[in-house]
């Protein structure tokens, strides 16, 4: 699917004390140094080019960028550090940024799984069992702790890799085949379907409406997902499926750490990114940790 789709909603008002989407974002912005209840939205379903329908998402994972697994960048796309603490620009040596997911209904998905390394550390968190009708807007909760900034005059962007699941047991190969499973919220429920593209472009009664339904032949090719990140830098044996990737180069869940210090003196306030690299996504975005959405050892 092609990322410059969809505007099924907009979520100004839900979050207009933070950060708005029409697709995945980061809620709130943080403060250096200070711990940020926050959460991912998801703002549609995937599909819905051109008039077609939008499935349900059935789940989503977001990976974070972690010590040697983070890439810094300036603002125009140049690497400043590769690991480290991009060049001095926060205090730490090294990146942590400390995440965890929550336990119980904070998302319409019942399971929250942290994804994690030999020693412990959150490098991901997966959100799956359950089920978002495709109009409706949701929030992934999840915390970090922001890192101290060294220079009163930068700005942080941490670019987390998220990808909102429609689909189960697929890959770029079969992605096209079927069968497609009717997806149900956390509760057991059928999910409606609704759409106006049957009723003269009149929405049926919201009582009378249908429901998604298992489809033998499948939801069609590049349904699967939604990704919601752009070329891990050192490439990807997983993630590499053009036609998932966001053909703008966009990370749309980037989450703004702020300067605790007054910034109304500096000339620039100048913007620093950091991101997960390629093999942070092959290392803990795989086949067994992400199931039952992915499938395979290459190319999902």
């Amino acid at each position: 699917m092609t990322k410059t789709k969809l505007t099924l909603c907009t979520l100004a008002a839900l979050f207009a004390a933070g950060q708005a989407f029409a697709h995945t974002g980061v809620k709130d912005q943080a403060t250096e140094g200070v711990a940020s209840y926050n959460a991912f939205n998801i703002g549609h379903g995937c599909g819905g080019d051109a008039g077609t329908d939008a499935y349900p998402v059935i789940g989503q994972v977001a990976l974070f960028p972690f010590g040697a697994n983070a890439v810094w960048k300036d603002a125009a796309g140049n690497v400043i550090e590769r690991g480290g603490n991009g060049n001095g620009t926060i205090e730490a040596a090294t990146l942590g940024l400390s995440p965890a997911g929550y336990a119980g209904f904070g998302s319409p998905f019942v399971t929250t799984q942290e994804i994690v390394d030999d020693l412990g550390n959150v490098q991901a968190i997966l959100y799956k069992n359950g089920a978002l009708e495709p109009k409706l807007n949701a929030l992934s909760p999840f915390k970090i702790t922001a890192p101290k900034i060294v220079d009163n005059c930068t700005r942080l962007k941490v670019r987390v890799a998220v990808i909102n699941y429609c689909d189960t047991g697929k890959n770029a190969a079969n992605d096209v085949k079927g069968p497609y499973k009717a997806p149900k919220d956390a509760f057991g429920n059928k999910i409606p379907y609704t759409t106006t593209l049957d009723d003269g472009g009149v929405q049926k009664n919201v009582a009378d409406s249908p429901f998604f339904t298992d489809i033998r032949a499948g939801n069609g090719d590049n349904n699967r997902a939604d990704w919601w990140f752009y070329n891990p830098d050192g490439g990807s044996l997983l993630y590499n499926d053009a036609d998932l990737m966001p053909s703008a180069g966009q990370w749309s869940a980037v989450l703004t750490v702020n300067n605790a210090a007054a910034q109304a003196g500096c000339a620039v306030v100048k913007d620093v990114f950091v991101e997960p690299n390629g093999a942070a996504f092959d290392t803990f975005l795989t086949e067994r940790n992400v199931r039952p959405f992915s499938k395979g050892l290459s190319n999902f």
